[in-house]
């Protein structure tokens, strides 16, 4: 059996082609609404990772959860899909109530498979992080540089 697909599966499919699923990954119903804001990117140089923080609220009148969706976009010399979700969270909130939800990246969440050194290595780039509450549903975004290994 050939897979033709390589990284290109499901919503990087979709992310890569430009097209509009009917329903984007991570989508889901619920009787409230959630605002997200006050997105941090602190930096683990001990580990060349990341801790992303961000805020967020129940802006609707009913209690709810919500699962807030962190997804890395690689500079372009990694050859990765636009973005890959990498964490993820969920928070249930009540109403008006607000929190803040930490999302920790290590090392391996910033490389990609290298079949020439057979492992795996962080690219040296732009990396983008991208918060919401779908693949589709971007509500904060944030970068940072990374020297590769």
């Amino acid at each position: 059996m050939r897979y033709d697909e390589n990284l290109l599966v499901g919503y990087r499919y979709f992310d890569a082609r430009d097209q509009q699923p009917a329903f984007p990954f991570g989508h889901g119903l619920s009787y409230t609404t959630f605002s997200y804001g006050n997105l941090r990117v602190l930096r683990s140089y001990h580990s060349d990772g990341a801790i992303v923080k961000v805020r967020g609220r129940n802006t609707g009148d009913r209690e709810g959860a919500e699962v807030v969706q962190l997804y890395v976009g690689f500079p372009p010399s990694a050859g990765e899909p636009p973005k890959v979700l990498k964490a993820f969270r969920k928070v249930q909130l009540d109403p008006g109530q607000r929190s803040t939800v930490t999302l920790t990246l290590d090392r391996r969440d910033l490389s990609v498979w290298s079949e020439r050194r057979d492992g795996w290595e962080s690219p040296s780039g732009q990396f983008h992080l991208m918060v919401g509450s779908s693949s589709r549903d971007i509500r904060a975004s944030a970068s940072f540089w990374l020297r590769g290994s």
